[in-house]
């Protein structure tokens, strides 16, 4: 029986896990990826005679346990967004309500490193309360309106984007909602009883910062088209935009890692935006972000520093 000293909890075609697994790996670290869109595969058991876990998978067993467990690497967002529910068998939604409540069970091994834990997670992905935990801190924000209404508004444009990630299923495709530049015209006169809305206040000319942290260590990446901010959401031109380490004052540093402390993260993906006036402005914190892309156009060195904070303890 192998003793579990890092479980990793993600999904089969996660390859920001991949990275972190291969770190492992290289260090001979015991460890045990499961996979939620896989956990009918394993063969999993609990008591509460020493509220160890027992996994059994083809031939080999792990056990999981309090004493021999340093950390557990999680990466799922807690607001899971399920576009295709209603389609739907019974047995599809039990298999995911049930395994999902079975993860969250896991805060039993309290005393292991969580990156991130899914209490934290829960709390963090909120984008008002971000905002709220990022200005106490010293964070210059984005005026910001969250609203289902017609506001008064006094600038011509603004940047409006949804409360939380939206998602649909437009028949049988996927859709996704970007952050959109909107006159206030254009705002005013839309029909918003549905749903709220975040709207902010527009700024550009403006360069767009990632800061990936991960514990006490930063990574900066600039965001740029042909030298340029990019103006539009830049997901929207992903394939036109150049990914460039910067480093960033060390105030700004400081208040990343304070921010991802506050929130009671490990780890946390910040977008920020750096002004003409080379101020540097918080938009949002993603606790489960993405970060691959950022090792192959980069080179940073993230899944390392976060293996070192897996097997700290």
């Amino acid at each position: 029986m192998t003793l579990v000293e890092v479980l990793v909890i993600s999904d089969i075609y996660d390859f920001t896990t991949d990275f972190v697994c291969l770190e492992l790996e290289k260090r001979h670290v015991n460890y045990l990826r499961l996979n939620r869109d896989e956990f009918h595969t394993y063969k999993i058991q609990l008591d509460t005679s020493n509220f160890e876990i027992t996994v059994k998978l083809g031939n080999y067993k792990y056990n999981i346990s309090n004493e021999n467990l340093k950390s557990i690497y999680y990466r799922a967002p807690i607001f899971l967004r399920e576009i295709n529910q209603t389609e739907k068998s019974i047995e599809e939604q039990i298999y995911s309500e049930q395994w999902m409540s079975f993860v969250k069970n896991l805060l039993i091994f309290k005393d292991a490193i969580w990156l991130n834990n899914p209490e934290k997670t829960y709390k963090a992905e909120n984008k008002i309360v971000q905002l709220q935990y990022a200005k106490s801190i010293g964070f210059n924000i984005p005026y910001t309106i969250v609203t289902n209404g017609s506001p008064e508004l006094e600038n011509e444009r603004y940047v409006v984007k949804s409360l939380d990630t939206a998602f649909f299923n437009i028949k049988g495709k996927e859709g996704f909602v970007y952050s959109n530049i909107l006159q206030k015209e254009e705002i005013q006169n839309a029909n918003l009883e549905w749903a709220p809305v975040v709207i902010q206040e527009y700024i550009y000319p403006k360069t767009d910062i990632r800061v990936t942290v991960v514990g006490n260590d930063v990574f900066a990446t600039s965001i740029t088209s042909k030298g340029n901010g990019v103006e539009i959401d830049w997901r929207i031109v992903k394939d036109e935009v150049d990914f460039t380490t910067v480093s960033l004052p060390a105030h700004i540093e400081e208040k990343c890692v304070q921010l991802v402390k506050d929130l009671g993260l490990k780890f946390g993906a910040i977008d920020l935006l750096k002004t003409e006036e080379n101020d540097y402005m918080f938009l949002e914190i993603n606790p489960t972000g993405e970060w691959a892309w950022l090792v192959h156009t980069t080179g940073q060195l993230i899944p390392q520093s976060i293996a070192d904070m897996l097997v700290s303890k």
